[in-house]
């Protein structure tokens, strides 16, 4: 059984994953050796990963239950994942009453493992707002619009990890003295949809948005871990003014940032753009401010050479619309780019 799908799983996760589910229930021994090579290999989740084992585990020596709920989903998932040979042992043969109410207990004893082990926090960013949010290290993280992350309430006992959709700024608190033995708890760990950036105390941008991820170093050291194309677990190193780009399941692209104010421009309500296209420009404008935009078949490739720089969406617009020589029609968030 492969288990590094589970790097990034949650509590939650776990307990709706079939699969995860299954081999806790029947333990073949060679799952049990990928299982601790698993958990010996990525410390950070391991707290996570015992925490769902033991209660699926809990869950199934249970005898005795007091309370009572209509839970039935969730008794399904469980009993639908045993297999053949172990239903025979009829561990499961309860009545109607205490399968509710065993039920119950498994989601009660989840929701409060859940809360002490990880106790989420979320913030969200609206279309078009930028906001700087302090995490419980002191750590400073700065969100584009329409972007979101998460992370635990406290990073106290455990690595400081944080899950990152959209676009952000970090400025990571540096906590390490020995820069060549670092201590789990003093690991800073960004988690995308495609890659894992560990960080020991640096300043970079992340952009995360349609399952490819943009990384930018302005200062400090950071580690990429991703999959490549022939699905290979790979790292690569950034130093500053390093850009990384990476699309899951493919090659990681490297260049270096001719200047990396650019990168960061956002922060300042300023739209930067550098020998971009129209389709480019739409989909920045789509993605962090929420404009709905049809451009005519064939202006989509059609490039302004240079370096744009403005304040404004409507700046950008005139600029456009002076530049091209196009026909741009706004109404509210919608925006129709045509010849």
């Amino acid at each position: 059984m492969d288990f590094s799908k589970y790097i990034s799983y949650s509590f939650e996760d776990f307990l709706n994953d079939d699969e995860f589910l299954a081999f806790v229930i029947e333990q073949n021994t060679n799952d049990i050796e990928a299982w601790d090579k698993f958990r010996n290999d990525n410390p950070q989740r391991r707290k996570v990963a015992e925490a769902a084992f033991d209660t699926i585990i809990s869950y199934r020596n249970q005898k005795t239950f007091y309370n009572e709920a209509a839970q039935a989903k969730v008794f399904d998932r469980i009993t639908e994942s045993i297999s053949i040979e172990d239903k025979k042992t009829k561990v499961f043969l309860l009545s109607p009453y205490l399968k509710i109410a065993a039920v119950f207990a498994l989601v009660f004893l989840s929701f409060i493992l859940y809360r002490t082990l990880t106790a989420n926090q979320i913030q969200k960013t609206d279309f078009g707002k930028i906001r700087t949010i302090v995490l419980p290290d002191g750590s400073e993280v700065t969100l584009n619009g329409n972007s979101e992350i998460k992370y635990a309430k406290n990073f106290k006992g455990g690595v400081r990890e944080v899950w990152i959709t959209g676009e952000a700024l970090f400025k990571v608190k540096h906590l390490n003295i020995d820069t060549n033995n670092i201590k789990p708890e003093e690991k800073f760990i960004v988690h995308c949809s495609d890659i894992n950036i560990e960080v020991l105390g640096t300043t970079f941008n992340v952009r995360n948005r349609h399952k490819r991820t943009t990384v930018g170093l302005l200062s400090g050291k950071i580690r990429i871990d991703y999959t490549d194309v022939a699905e290979v677990k790979k790292q690569f190193v950034m130093i500053p003014g390093d850009l990384v780009k990476h699309v899951e399941g493919t090659s990681l692209m490297h260049q270096k940032l001719s200047d990396t104010e650019h990168l960061t421009a956002w922060v300042n309500h300023q739209l930067v753009f550098k020998n971009a296209t129209i389709e480019d420009m739409c989909l920045v404008l789509e993605d962090d401010f929420g404009y709905q935009i049809k451009v005519e078949e064939g202006l989509k490739k059609l490039k302004i050479e240079g370096e744009i720089n403005v304040n404004s969406v409507t700046d950008l617009l005139h600029i456009l619309d002076t530049t091209l020589h196009l026909n741009i029609e706004t109404t509210n968030r919608n925006i129709t780019i045509k010849q």
